[in-house]
Order: structure tokens, then C-alpha cells, then sequence
């Protein structure tokens, strides 16, 4: 083996432009299989980038939309927050209907606000009951429900009864309705 060793580095330094050849391109090859190997993970991860990216830049298209979503539900979440009734502000409660009737031309003949369900103390709203007794005709009544039905408070018809109070009267109508209105607690 060692004879074989000795010969070979003879050759070596016989042929010393042929044998640094030979060890540059040895060194070359693995470096350039390493180079390969490294060029293929960054290929890689260069394609993961890009489809993130891609991802990104869709959703940053829809930004604006987003946006404007959000303003719409702050503005409706701030009207309905501005309009709640507030269960212990009766005065102001039952005054709403008060001036409703006002601009319907209508007699209210009784309105009571009714105690309300106990609720968990982690909801947000209520149903507030009120009972109303309208007496008047026809067109004055249904104006009056127009302005419920258009106006800022938010509720919910809950019973009625619509009846003529004395028959040899055509205008004496009553409507007696029973609703529930959106408030805090």
C-alpha cells in the first residue's frame, strides 16, 4: 500500500497542473452539490413567500370594502346605542307616546309601562313592556302606528285588539296594543 501511495504521489508531482485540476474540481463538485441542495430550499421557501403574499395582497384588496362594512355597523350600533329607552326613566318613556300621539291627532286613553322579565346580568338589552289604549278614527290610528313603526325606537308588536267602541259611531275605534320596546337594563 504503501508503494502504491508513493507512486501516486510521484505522478502528482510529475503532472502537478493535472492533479490541482483534479483536486479543484473535486472541491467544486461538492461545493456545487451543497450550492444545489441550498438553492432548492430557497427555490422552496421562496415559492411559500410568494403564495403568502398573494394571500395578502387579496385580502388588502378587499380592505376598503372591509372598512366601509365597519363604518356601517358602528353607525347602525351607535343609532340603536343613541335610541335604547331607559327602564327607569319613565317620564321620558311614557312622553314618547305622548308626543306620537300629538302628531297622529289621537286620544291615548291609557298607556302604563309594564314591569319587565329579570334578565342576566351579561345581556346587554331588554324588552321593555309598555300597554297602550287608542281611541280615535280610523286614519288617526294607523298614523299613529306609522310613527311607531318609523320612528328611532326599536320594538316589537307584541298582542293588539282593534275594536269599534260604539257602533252607532263610524270614527270610534280603539286599538289596544301591548308592546316591547329595546332599552338597558
Amino acid at each position: 500500500m504503501n508503494a502504491l501511495l508513493l507512486q501516486f504521489l510521484g505522478l502528482a508531482r510529475r503532472y502537478l497542473f493535472a492533479t490541482v485540476c483534479f483536486a479543484l474540481f473535486l472541491v467544486l463538485g461538492v461545493a456545487d452539490y451543497f450550492l444545489w441542495q441550498r438553492r432548492a430550499e430557497l427555490a422552496e421557501q421562496n415559492e411559500r413567500i410568494r403564495l403568502e403574499g398573494e394571500a395578502m395582497l387579496l385580502s388588502l384588496n378587499g380592505h376598503a370594502r372591509i372598512l366601509a362594512q365597519t363604518a356601517t355597523i358602528d353607525e347602525a350600533l351607535a343609532y340603536i346605542s343613541k335610541n335604547l329607552v331607559s327602564e327607569a326613566d319613565l317620564a321620558g318613556n311614557l312622553d314618547y307616546f305622548y308626543q306620537i300621539e300629538k302628531n297622529a291627532k289621537i286620544r291615548l286613553s291609557n298607556l302604563s309601562q309594564l314591569s319587565s322579565q329579570p334578565s342576566g346580568d351579561e345581556e346587554a338589552y331588554r324588552a321593555i313592556p309598555f300597554s297602550l289604549r287608542l281611541t280615535g278614527p280610523y286614519p288617526q290610528i294607523l298614523a299613529f302606528l306609522h310613527e311607531l313603526e318609523t320612528g328611532p325606537r326599536l320594538l316589537r308588536v307584541k298582542n293588539y285588539r282593534f275594536s269599534q267602541t260604539d257602533p252607532s259611531v263610524a270614527d270610534a275605534l280603539s286599538l289596544d296594543l301591548t308592546i316591547e320596546m329595546l332599552g338597558r337594563p
